[in-house]
């Protein structure tokens, strides 16, 4: 990368951080004034609205006017030669969140309610489009715009991967200090780093599939699939966490059992990726 466009993409990173962030902390602060007082606990106000898109928002505006351009946004779906990658994308969720389940309850942390069972199975199509479309926002920016241009700068890819967990981890308290009001101060004091390390071993994982692909549609494969269980499972009255267990069985991205899985997940991607790449200069 030229002197030139490394400081312009530097610059665009910074303008992309701040206005991501700052608009997240906006849209939590109106989101409690735009929610009708009649409605569902859990029904979006403006605020939601704009948390979503702002990410998107950003990084087009940046493509169009900052001078990044497209060729680094991954939407080609590269689907030759890298099954591997794609059957990954779509199995990470389903592996992860059912183990961490079964762990919690063998460990007598969670609780298992069967006859929920067909409710939550219901939760989970009947939230899939919405989920399709809001996945499709977020990874325009996280892997599409903030993770190539991260990695374009060809840091250390563990700085790399840390930096974009971490402002995507950031993104995400504003709303989740709104949506989850139980949280105590002591509560915040383990909840925020658990949160943020949780993004960063995600970050790992959806970073390796995004390098070794070239692609962010499998990253939007697996953050659907990733919404559509684990945020179902959250919500829905499937599964129930046991007071103070939360910090360890939950199956979000805050969940210490979740996030050693994800981190686990990614070293192995990192090792088949490194040894992939060095097989192909070998026999160049």
């Amino acid at each position: 990368m030229k002197a030139q466009e490394r400081k312009r993409t530097k610059r665009n990173l910074v303008i992309f951080t701040i206005l991501v962030l700052g608009l997240a902390a906006l849209a939590g602060f109106i989101e409690p004034l735009t929610i009708q007082p009649e409605g569902e606990p859990n029904t979006p106000g403006l605020g939601q609205l704009l948390w979503i898109i702002s990410p998107f928002g950003v990084s087009l505006l940046l493509r169009i006017f900052g001078s990044d351009g497209w060729s680094d946004l991954g939407w080609n779906p590269n689907f030759k030669e890298n099954g591997f990658w794609w059957w990954v994308s779509a199995l990470v969720f389903p592996v992860v969140i059912p183990l961490t389940a079964l762990i919690g309850i063998w460990l007598g942390g969670i609780e298992l309610k069967i006859s929920m069972f067909s409710e939550f199975i219901f939760a989970i199509f009947s939230g899939l489009i919405f989920v399709m479309i809001k996945n499709f926002l977020e990874e325009f920016a996280w892997r599409g715009y903030l993770a190539p241009k991260i990695y374009s700068l060809n840091l250390n890819i563990w700085i790399s991967h840390v930096l974009v967990g971490l402002v995507w981890g950031a993104w995400h308290l504003p709303f989740v200090l709104v949506l989850w009001p139980y949280l105590t101060k002591e509560m915040l004091l383990y909840f925020v780093p658990l949160l943020l390390t949780g993004t960063i071993s995600q970050s790992v994982v959806y970073g390796e599939i995004r390098l070794a692909t070239a692609s962010l549609w499998p990253a939007w494969l697996m953050h659907t699939i990733g919404n559509a269980f684990g945020n179902t499972l959250l919500l829905s009255s499937f599964i129930q966490l046991n007071l103070g267990q939360e910090l360890w069985f939950s199956p979000g991205a805050e969940g210490i059992i979740s996030i050693t899985l994800m981190f686990a997940i990614g070293f192995w991607l990192h090792r088949r990726r490194a040894n992939s790449s060095t097989t192909d200069l070998m026999n160049q």
